[in-house]
């Protein structure tokens, strides 16, 4: 009996061994199997993605573009043939640009038409006097301009102020309309050696007499200088062409200036 029962142990364990040999088989190539038919699918998965997916975005790199600075406009800087032709258009002799062609047809009659009027010659170019006294004058009149200016905004009441200043003798920079430190070291100056109130600043009044009193010097200085071109006139004159134009005053007449620019 023991005989049967160990044989019997035996062969239960032989048949229990084989069974579960056989299921660790099955389970082995299932495994495998599955593995494979997984592996079918993820790589169906996978294709099918690919081709209906957005293609990955491309990183470009940024273009850096310059920002246009903005153009502004600035007044040419007179020349000293353009100062004369303003002088010029300021007697009413010369009509044309102030783009400083100083041997232009036009130029040269305007010069040619004041040497006449003023009794200097009768040519159409400019001796030494002539020439600084012109230079000069069209300074005077670009003064002018900006002291008689109707424009209310900061830079041409800026300009005025400048000017003012200027022909006063306490303004010695560029008049850019610009009220900067130079100005306000000139404004406190003028107020001081006026015996107004202290500061770097105008109130109305003491703009108004600043502006009123450079506009009647810087008249002053014009006839100065139109009296100064006439007298050139005198220097090529005999004596007695003079004793008859301080005889008869009527003799040499001679346009008045009337501030065209």
């Amino acid at each position: 009996m023991k005989y049967k029962n160990v044989a019997g142990l035996v062969i239960g364990s032989l048949l229990l061994g084989n069974v579960a040999y056989a299921d660790f088989g099955d389970a082995v190539v299932g495994g495998l199997v599955g593995g494979a038919v997984g592996s079918v699918i993820t790589n169906e998965v996978y294709n099918s993605n690919r081709h209906s997916a957005p293609p990955p975005a491309q990183h470009h790199p940024k273009k850096h573009y310059k920002k246009k600075s903005k153009k502004t406009y600035a007044a040419p800087k007179l020349t000293p043939e353009m100062k004369i032709q303003k002088a010029l258009s300021g007697l009413e002799f010369y009509r044309g640009k102030i783009d400083g062609e100083i041997n232009s047809f036009e130029t040269r009659m305007a010069i040619k038409e004041m040497n006449k009027a003023y009794e200097i010659s009768n040519s159409a170019s400019l001796d030494p006097q002539e020439r600084d006294t012109l230079v000069f004058m069209g300074t005077l009149f670009d003064f002018d301009r900006n002291l008689i200016a109707r424009g209310t905004d900061a830079k041409s009441k800026g300009k005025k102020i400048q000017t003012a200043l200027k022909v006063h003798g306490f303004y010695h920079s560029k008049i850019d309309g610009a009220v900067g430190p130079a100005t306000r070291r000139a404004i406190a100056e003028y107020k001081a050696s006026n015996g107004l109130s202290y500061g770097d600043r105008l109130d109305y009044e003491e703009e108004y007499r600043l502006i009123s009193s450079a506009k009647e010097m810087n008249d002053r200085n014009i006839e100065e200088s139109i009296n100064a071109l006439k007298g050139l006139g005198t220097q090529h004159q005999t004596p007695q062409q003079i004793q008859i134009l301080k005889m008869n005053p009527a003799v040499q007449s001679t346009p008045k200036a009337t501030h065209n620019y």
